[in-house]
């Protein structure tokens, strides 16, 4: 999450959505967090609060998080 620049309340959002993806206890708490982060990214590129390839990044960064987790709920 370092390479992407945020601000103070942006930061602390983004960060708390991506401990909802790792710390999800079930499939579908995963995937919705995943959609809630991938919502809240959109909302932000909307609304012009992110600089230009920051979005992307933090698609990245959510998405990958999201799919290392349902790859271990998976092996569960």
């Amino acid at each position: 999450m370092d390479e992407v620049v945020l601000d103070g309340k942006v930061k602390r959002e983004a960060d708390r959505l991506l401990a909802r993806i790792v710390s999800a206890d079930s499939m579908i708490v995963a995937v919705k967090a995943g959609a809630r982060a991938d919502g809240f990214v959109l909302g932000m590129e909307v609304a012009g609060g992110l600089r230009m390839g920051d979005a992307e990044q933090l698609h990245i960064i959510f998405e990958s998080a999201l799919e290392k987790r349902l790859k271990a709920l998976s092996s569960i």
